[in-house]
């Protein structure tokens, strides 16, 4: 069969829904980007927050009215299966990761699959390759539904990932990024550290940059001196994504984030005296219930202080199942509101400060992806964006000056000549 194949939300269900597809192939099936052209469909659902669940709604009762077999995975399949199942009563379910299921599911047969027996397709529109490195987390956030959706933290063996990474570099990938629902958690399940993993992953020959996913503080903390040693390989971007959620301690401890915000300045403080440029992200979520004016301003105080690069900003949506999502007294919508524009221009003056300062200076970087209006992009060895004109090959190093620095990136230009395609490899990283 021809089967669509459509992911939304974090960087792991995307991750997922490229092995799914390959699953897919493994079991005869064809995948098309075009629905109408399609004879089955395969949505993998985001359900993060309340707007995002409308979303997915909407998408599955398109993909369920037109008549073709469904198969409805991610976070939705299984923290809200009632909705799939009155929306697409006819769609299969299966729960992430679940790909053992997907061979010939539409045909009423399930076969195993072995994921090195299918090709890696090749890079087109860009070089990343996306590999889920563990499912679940050890969390206890009171407004996560994905925590229910995903379960407790359940670590990939390392020879898996180290196999997949080389199939990937030698399907022509550039940039591993290892994601998780929790990063920093990996391997407490099985004896192991993030640390470790990124060490092993640097250790594999070829030239290639390694990007670390989300990291909780609260994980972050215990393997901290380690983890920031093992940032030093120069195949692994220095880019850490840090979310805080919150300045105010005590909103933290309703949240369940079991990190305070002096942990957060720690493990910041130490990523930074090590790396200088280090690009920073966190997350912050405004309106949590109980949340007051006070409890706001802190916040706003510690991003005017820790002053990252990137702020995701989030309004609280209340999720079923949830502890938070039962609390009453949350504050109205037009004044969250309010706080999310403030926390947004604040994270974007800032960050159009930071990059500002790179004007004139001449970087090195890598060709990740195509841009918008015929431009590429490239990512240099702390993260930072360049956009270049033209399209450029991907997965090339180049040098550019930056002309103008941007709110979300650096507008700069080639500089001639290119430097060498060789990196410093780093070959010394033991075996897990």
């Amino acid at each position: 069969m021809r089967v669509n194949v459509e992911a939304y939300g974090c960087t792991l269900n995307k991750g997922e829904a490229r092995m799914m597809a390959e699953a897919l192939r493994g079991g005869g099936h064809s995948i098309v980007a075009d629905v109408d052209s399609a004879d089955a469909s395969l949505l993998v659902t985001c359900t993060v927050i309340a707007a995002t669940e409308r979303r997915m709604v909407s998408r599955m009762k398109a993909l369920a009215g037109n008549g073709k077999p469904l198969i409805v995975s991610g976070c939705m399949a299984t923290a809200q299966p009632a909705i799939v199942n009155e929306i697409a009563p006819d769609a299969e379910i299966v729960p992430p990761g679940d790909f053992l299921r997907l061979s010939e599911v539409f045909g009423g047969k399930r076969v195993g699959w072995r994921e090195e027996s299918v090709s890696i397709e090749p890079p087109s529109t860009s070089v990343e390759a996306i590999i889920p490195i563990a499912q679940g987390c050890l969390g206890g956030c009171t407004y996560c539904i994905t925590r229910i959706a995903r379960g407790g933290l359940r670590s990939h063996r390392p020879e898996d990932i180290i196999r997949r990474v080389k199939r990937c570099l030698a399907a022509g990938y550039k940039e591993i990024w290892l994601t998780a629902q929790d990063s920093a958690a990996y391997g407490r399940d099985i004896g192991l550290t993030l640390a470790e993993l990124l060490r092993s992953v640097a250790g594999v020959t070829g030239d290639f940059r390694i990007r670390v996913g989300m990291a909780s503080p609260k994980t972050c903390l215990p393997i901290l001196d380690d983890l920031v040693d093992a940032y030093s390989s120069p195949k692994v971007y220095k880019f850490l994504h840090l979310p805080v959620q919150s300045g105010d301690d005590e909103i933290l401890k309703a949240m369940g984030r079991s990190h305070s915000v002096d942990d957060f300045r720690r493990i910041v403080a130490a990523f930074r005296k090590r790396f200088p440029d280090i690009a920073l992200s966190t997350d912050i979520i405004v309106g949590f219930p109980g949340e007051e004016e006070a409890d706001f301003a802190r916040s706003v105080g510690l991003i005017d202080e820790i002053r990252p690069d990137i702020v995701n900003v989030t309004r609280f949506s209340p999720r079923p199942g949830t502890t938070a999502g039962a609390v009453a007294g949350r504050m109205t919508g037009r004044r969250v509101k309010e706080w999310s524009r403030e926390m947004t221009t604040l994270r974007f003056h800032i960050s159009r400060q930071i990059n500002s300062r790179y004007e004139g200076r001449v970087l090195e970087a890598m060709t990740t992806e195509r841009g918008r209006d015929r431009t590429t992009l490239a990512r240099t060895a702390d993260y930072r964006q360049l956009a270049l004109q033209g399209e450029l090959p991907l997965g090339v190093s180049i040098r550019a000056k930056v002309t103008h620095g941007r709110e979300v990136d650096l507008l700069a230009e080639i500089v001639q000549p290119p430097i060498s395609q060789s990196r410093p490899q780093d070959t010394s990283a033991p075996s897990l």
